[in-house]
């Protein structure tokens, strides 16, 4: 029998169950990121179950009634069943939730664990809000940010992915806000996977600049902006060539619009991992991030990038150091910027730099860190 007082053992594997509308193999930032602290998370020995929207892809997946979402059709969105937690969670009783978006699927999954007393520790990965205002229904995107406020303030604990975001959160009165920062694979995103087979494809001759845009081909990641600005890169040099490297509703139009530039669709793993190495500039022109992943995918792979000084490039940039980056929302700036990097020796030191940085990223660091709050909160003193 445990003593009344006794201290709870912090070896003792936890049994954590994680609720997602998004989970791999979807090709985005958060089910990249859950794939890895989840399988970490396993590594360290604990009990790890999944349930996400659509039907199980893996071992340890329970699937959810769903349907897509509209605009993002790459996700489907879980049916909310309260219920069916309720009975789930009766029957075996995990340590600790985490709900990984508020939506329908994540509102009744933190219903059921509230009325069962079960901790529950949410994820704040989207600002829905600055994607509704650039789609120009801002005033839905109020109401959003109002209900996610709401949403996050009866959890256990709200993980944000830098201290920017949370201190945000925590400036709009998001009351248990903390930092979960981001890791990248150094072994996977590499310089040593540059393709010269690949860059010829891309039309890239020797010694030309292949200037890579990766990520959503939507709205809200502002990928217009990068293709001006590879547009005002081949007015100064005609041999750079531009490769936009994801996909979206927005592809289509942009790829009429921009004959000249490469549009490859979605790359995952090696693939991947050859893209970004076999180019030599990243523009990451996104205004609504709370993070980014490939920017540290793109460092990783000793590209000197241009950014926003917001997200992951405020907490992980030195400008000049490891990358470019320009006040949020400067156009000029990042324009400007973009064709600084058309200087050869600036484009080798800040890529130098950048492969430095990103090698100090790792994400068993990062599922350390989640380890610690999952227990805080299983185990309050």
């Amino acid at each position: 029998m445990t003593e009344p007082n006794a201290q709870p053992d912090p070896s003792r594997p936890l049994r954590v169950e994680v609720v997602s509308d998004t989970f791999v193999p979807d090709i985005n930032g958060v089910a990249l990121s859950l794939g890895r602290i989840t399988s970490g998370l396993r590594k360290l020995g604990h009990q790890v179950e999944i349930i996400r929207s659509g039907p199980p892809r893996g071992e340890h997946e329970t699937g959810i009634p769903s349907w897509p979402l509209p605009g993002y059709w790459e996700i489907r969105v879980g049916a909310p069943w309260p219920g069916w937690f309720r009975r789930r969670w009766s029957r075996t009783k995990p340590d600790v939730v985490y709900v990984a978006i508020e939506t329908p699927l994540g509102f009744s999954a933190v219903a059921a664990a509230r009325k069962l007393g079960i901790p529950v520790v949410g994820g704040y990965h989207t600002n829905f809000r600055q994607y509704l205002h650039r789609y120009g229904i801002g005033w839905i995107g109020e109401r959003v940010w109002g209900y996610q406020k709401w949403f996050h303030n009866r959890l256990a604990r709200t993980v944000a992915p830098s201290p920017e975001s949370r201190d945000a959160l925590l400036a709009a009165g998001f009351t248990k806000a903390a930092v979960l920062g981001r890791g990248v694979d150094a072994d996977l995103y590499q310089p040593s996977r540059r393709s010269a087979e690949l860059r010829s494809s891309w039309g890239a001759g020797d010694g030309a600049p292949v200037v890579i845009v990766v990520g959503r081909v939507s709205s809200e990641k502002n990928i217009g902006l990068a293709l001006r600005a590879i547009a005002a890169m081949r007015e100064v040099r005609p041999d750079v060539v531009g490769v936009v490297v994801g996909d979206g509703p927005a592809r289509a139009e942009l790829e009429r619009n921009h004959p000249d530039v490469r549009f490859t669709g979605y790359r995952t793993g090696a693939d991947l991992a050859a893209c970004y190495a076999s180019a030599d500039i990243q523009l990451f022109p996104s205004e609504t991030e709370t993070f980014g992943n490939v920017l540290l995918e793109g460092m990783a792979s000793g590209l000197a990038s241009v950014a926003y000084d917001s997200a992951a490039a405020a907490w992980h940039g030195r400008d000049g150091g490891n990358l470019l980056k320009v006040p949020l929302g400067d156009e000029q700036s990042f324009l400007a910027a973009s064709l600084r990097l058309l200087d050869d020796d600036l484009r080798r030191r800040i890529g130098t730099g950048a492969r430095a940085s990103a090698e100090t990223l790792s994400w068993p660091a990062i599922v350390r860190d989640f380890e610690a709050i999952l227990r805080e909160v299983a185990s309050p003193s």
